[in-house]
């Protein structure tokens, strides 16, 4: 790449850094691309963007095809990067937060699903892999306070933190209390669950 081009690049991460959209469209306009990274840390225009919360570059940036599954060279993707959820949700990122019912330590961990490709199964996959639960053992996703979760659309309808609670089946085999434990290496997929979408 010859030092014109890199230095066009440069300055547009350093506009995207600093929120400056008039600065951005004239380095796009100019030829800039919108995906270069910096040589030493991977990072893009949309990372710097999303990293310091300037919300109206972002939306210009992925407008003009700014690819948000770029990774940084330390593998953070831009919405990882964005500390707003206002920024997530330009990316097109639903943040949840997920438990399982019951368990001593009653905290909520959140995730990240892709809002365009929202369906019961992801979130279980999801919740069950972040959570360390074997997919079997999930009976029900439930929407706090009291909504059970069955089909797509249901999970469609969810909003920014929304409360969630995986309700585990209850076994002799298999103690409730340990079942959060259960690690499984198969893929985190419950296919009686996953019956229940249509």
């Amino acid at each position: 790449m010859s030092g014109g081009a890199e230095e066009l690049q440069e300055r547009l991460r350093e506009a995207a850094a600093l929120g400056d959209a008039e600065e951005v469209r004239r380095l796009l306009a100019a030829g800039a691309d919108v995906n270069s990274r910096n040589e030493i840390d991977g990072w893009t225009c949309l990372h710097w963007a999303c990293k310091r919360s300037h919300a109206p570059v972002v939306s210009l940036l992925l407008d003009a095809g700014a690819d948000p599954r770029i990774p940084t060279a330390a593998g953070q993707l831009a919405a990882q990067l964005a500390g707003r959820a206002h920024v997530r949700r330009i990316l097109g990122e639903l943040v949840l937060k997920v438990r399982v019912q019951n368990l001593r330590d009653d905290d909520f961990i959140e995730i990240e699903l892709d809002r365009q490709e929202l369906t019961y199964r992801d979130l279980l996959r999801v919740s069950c892999c972040e959570l360390g639960v074997n997919p079997l053992q999930v009976e029900r996703i439930r929407k706090l306070p009291n909504t059970v979760l069955r089909k797509d659309k249901d999970v469609a309808r969810l909003q920014d933190f929304q409360e969630l609670e995986l309700v585990l089946v209850r076994s002799d085999s298999s103690p409730f209390r340990n079942a959060a434990s259960t690690l499984s290496e198969r893929p985190c997929y419950n296919s009686s669950a996953s019956k229940l979408t249509y």
